[in-house]
C-alpha cells in the first residue's frame, strides 16, 4: 500500500497596520472584476454576497494609498466596477510574491515526500 503524500500549502496575506489588505479571496475578487467589469458578477462567480464583495472593495480602497477599484452604482445603463492601474500593479506584485512562495513550497513538498 503506497504511503499518503504529505503536502504543504501556503497562502499569502498582506496586512497594513494589522488589517488584512490582500489575500487569496480579495485578489480573486479583483481578478473577477478585471475580467468582467462587474462587482455583482464577480460576487456571484465567487459565491459570496454582493454586500461582502462591496465591503472588501471598500476596505481595500481605504487601506491602499490609491483606490484599487472604481465602482459605479447601477443606473439606466447599469453599474460597473473597474480595477485601477494601481490595483492592477498591486495584483501583479501580489502574484509575484505568491509565485516565489509557491516555488519554495513546491521544493519543500518534494523534499518531505522523498
Amino acid at each position: 500500500m503506497p504511503l499518503a503524500m504529505i503536502e504543504v500549502e501556503c497562502y499569502i496575506s498582506i496586512k497594513k497596520d494589522g488589517v488584512c489588505f490582500l489575500d487569496p479571496v480579495k485578489t480573486g475578487l479583483l481578478n473577477e472584476i478585471t475580467k468582467n467589469g462587474s462587482l455583482s458578477g464577480a460576487a456571484k462567480r465567487m459565491k459570496i454576497s454582493y454586500q461582502h464583495a462591496w465591503t472588501m472593495i471598500n476596505e481595500m480602497n481605504k487601506t491602499a494609498p490609491e483606490p484599487m477599484v472604481i465602482k459605479q452604482r447601477g443606473g439606466t445603463h447599469g453599474g460597473g466596477a473597474v480595477t485601477t492601474v494601481y490595483g492592477e500593479k498591486i495584483m501583479q506584485e501580489y502574484n509575484m510574491i505568491q509565485g516565489q512562495v509557491k516555488k519554495i513550497v513546491d521544493q519543500i513538498n518534494v523534499e518531505i515526500n522523498l
